[in-house]
């Protein structure tokens, strides 16, 4: 190759790379007519009913057509609200939120480089984003519309404003608006509080102040959400969905990720449900209350269900990528499964070298006490782990950390391959 084409490149790799993820996703969104199926089309039909002024209202599969007069909170407010804005200005088009997700992937991967850059060097940045660029599970679902991409976008800006800004308003701003797109979310806060309170950069009284003007403007933007909860359903419950997940991950019939528990015998949440509306805060406390007694009534079962559902989100199940393939209710693009093959042969070895970070980061943080960014994605891991454990095997919940994962996995490969090359260039000089 050209000499000067060769400098070329190493002097605009960050844009080259950048451009190309780009492009990938926009034609990925234009060649697959992904049809919003199942969780996706609940997202787009708030968004337009939400659009259209008709509300925040309850709906049932498939096609959640909202009921007036019958209010939800089966899902945070989050991802619908984003896309209702989009919807009143630019339509009610598949395609707007598909682009939109185009947007938020560039700004993922701009952010990803930046942290590996900042914390690391070069290099491993060079290789996060070339393994983040190229990833097939980060290109497909862009054609999605899920409350993922917007999850991963909002918290790798929460991260980078963390440690590059240190603004506790910009960042309780987002964190608060984070929590409201995935109730999986809802205790990130914890993250930041603890890291704040282990860095040994800052004093006490620096730390507290830190976290009551983090708390403040996190709870301007999640308030209005629970005041509006408290009045449509009589308590302050972040979401109705809460019951439903951990009722249908410990139970007699649970296998480690979802099943259907209105198909359990003699299920319990049948009462609660007709064929045009369901009772969301009933099945959400009586959901609550069964698996809590559940669980204590059999731990070990669900200590080995726990371990199952951290089985499914990382190696077994790991097929999150078909649902770019969805062409209609029910219906599968024919590339679906090969996709799926795809994402389980490169995605089982990324998570292993992301245990090896793991296990390093732990030990470099009980053997030196090292608290750096580094030890914060060993929250972030930690926390996420813990959620999985006991309430859904799913590796659409790993999804959303795959840019901060992949800055793990780069820095490891930079590691190895150091070694390796010393070894080899060791051996070549005997």
């Amino acid at each position: 190759m050209n000499t000067k084409v060769i400098d070329f490149i190493k002097k605009y790799h960050f844009l080259i790379l950048l451009s190309l993820g780009v492009i990938l996703r926009l034609v990925w969104i234009f060649i697959m007519d992904t049809y919003p199926y199942t969780d996706f089309m609940w997202y787009h039909v708030k968004g337009v009913e939400l659009s259209e002024g008709k509300g925040f209202l309850n709906g049932i599969y498939p096609h959640y057509i909202g009921n007036p007069g019958f209010p939800t909170a089966f899902r945070p407010i989050g991802y619908p609200g984003t896309l209702a804005i989009l919807y009143y200005f630019f339509g009610t088009s598949f395609m707007v939120g598909k682009i939109f997700n185009v947007l938020l992937s560039t700004l993922i991967m701009f952010l990803t480089y930046k942290l590996a850059l900042k914390f690391f060097n070069e290099k491993v940045a060079f290789i996060t984003l070339l393994i983040f660029v190229f990833s097939p599970l980060a290109i497909c679902y862009n054609s999605i519309l899920g409350s993922e991409i917007l999850f991963s976008a909002v918290l790798m800006l929460s991260i980078y404003l963390f440690f590059v800004k240190n603004n506790p308003i910009l960042v309780g701003l987002l964190i608060g608006y984070l929590t409201l797109i995935r109730p999986i979310g809802m205790f990130i806060p914890a993250i930041f509080a603890i890291f704040i309170f282990i860095k040994k950069d800052m004093l006490l009284k620096q730390k507290f102040k830190y976290m009551i003007i983090f708390g403040i403007f996190f709870g301007l933007v999640v308030s209005p959400w629970l005041i509006r909860n408290y009045k449509a359903f009589g308590e302050p419950v972040f979401s109705t969905n809460g019951g439903y997940v951990i009722y249908v991950n410990n139970n007699d019939y649970a296998t480690g990720s979802w099943s259907d528990p209105y198909k359990y015998p003699d299920s319990p949440f049948l009462q609660y449900r007709t064929d045009k509306w369901f009772d969301e805060m009933a099945i959400h406390n009586t959901g609550k209350e069964l698996a809590i007694e559940w669980i204590k009534e059999n731990p070990k079962q669900f200590i080995n269900l726990g371990f199952l559902r951290l089985k499914n989100s990382y190696w077994a199940k790991t097929d999150e990528i078909k649902w770019a393939f969805t062409t209609g209710i029910n219906e599968w693009h024919p590339m679906a499964s090969r996709f799926v093959k795809l994402q389980k042969l490169l995605f089982r070895p990324f998570y292993i070298v992301l245990f090896a970070f793991i296990l390093y980061s732990i030990f470099r943080f009980i053997r030196y006490r090292k608290i750096d960014f580094i030890t914060f994605i060993l929250l972030i891991f930690m926390y996420f782990t813990a959620m999985m454990f006991v309430l859904e095997g799913n590796s659409r919940y790993v999804f959303p950390l795959h840019p901060i994962y992949t800055i793990a996995v780069a820095f490891v490969l930079f590691n190895v391959f150091g070694v390796i090359r010393k070894k080899v260039s060791s051996f070549s000089q005997r």
